[in-house]
């Protein structure tokens, strides 16, 4: 098609008054092309905008994404750190059964009722946190306290032992323990100090009672820490060991576990056992 021939299209701007009219003049082929590009930017343009509508929508759910994998991280390292505790708990409960017998009130089985909090509520929703397993677990956790298993001394020999044969002239309801001079004597649980003073037998004399049925006594010492009516917790400091009381036959803590008013051997069930230089007494 000749030059001269080629169709044109005229652009026109007429202001309302008239004046500053503008006109372009255009090929028919350029206005096309123009028209074309016009609306191929607006197509990319639409193109990116929902791409970027698309990649904020995805960024956002990455990011919760990852706060869903920080919790469920939390929330394994919590519900292992409770599978240990309660592991512990129940190795105690059974260790102090098996010795005791059914005369132990051990605390139940940690049961959840229904509701909406639960366990199962609790490990599907983040923000629980386990708040209830914990909780009954720390409630536990208070019961068995206040159970003497802590030993009162660093003990590095035992000289005399338990006995409980019915005997009142044989009997021995405790063991003696020789530790170092002036260390400081430890209540194996924790409880209220019911009686610190001089006993016949004994020397200076203090009693623990548990609350639960438990009762501890550390006798022959060379002072007292505590006072009556004080409640200590399990490993503080309740006296100093050393006494030399004329009923003592040489430096040594003597001490006695009861539970409902029933004598039990510390030996049996006291924790982290040491390697102890057992001197069997003669009786």
């Amino acid at each position: 098609m000749d030059a001269n021939q080629e169709k044109w299209i005229s652009i026109m701007i007429v202001p309302e008054d008239g004046a500053g009219m503008r006109k372009w003049r255009v090929t028919a082929r350029r206005y096309n092309l123009f028209k074309a590009f016009f609306w191929l930017m607006c197509f990319f343009l639409a193109i990116g905008f929902i791409s970027m509508i698309a990649l904020s929508v995805l960024f956002g759910k990455v990011q919760q994404y990852k706060q869903v994998n920080t919790q469920l991280l939390e929330a394994t390292s919590k519900l292992s750190n409770i599978s240990a505790r309660l592991d512990r708990y129940e190795e105690k409960i059974s260790k102090l059964g098996t010795i005791l017998g059914s005369d132990l009130d051990l605390p139940g089985q940690i049961v959840f009722e229904s509701g909406s909090s639960n366990i199962q509520s609790a490990l599907v929703t983040p923000s629980g946190e386990f708040n209830e397993l914990e909780q009954a677990i720390a409630n536990e956790e208070a019961k068995t306290r206040k159970i003497p298993t802590t030993w009162p001394v660093d003990a590095w020999q035992i000289t005399k032992e338990f006995i409980n044969k019915g005997n009142p002239r044989t009997d021995h309801h405790g063991i003696d323990i020789v530790s170092s001079r002036k260390t400081g004597v430890v209540t194996s649980a924790e409880g209220k100090i019911i009686y610190t003073g001089m006993d016949p037998q004994l020397g200076l004399l203090v009693i623990v009672d548990h609350g639960n049925g438990w009762m501890t006594k550390y006798g022959h010492n060379a002072a007292f820490l505590v006072n009556e009516g004080d409640y200590v917790r399990k490993g503080q400091q309740i006296a100093i060991f050393g006494g030399s009381d004329e009923s003592s036959t040489g430096a040594h803590l003597h001490f006695g576990m009861f539970y409902n008013g029933k004598p039990v051997n510390p030996l049996d069930w006291l924790e982290n056992k040491p390697k102890l230089n057992l001197t069997k007494l003669s009786k």
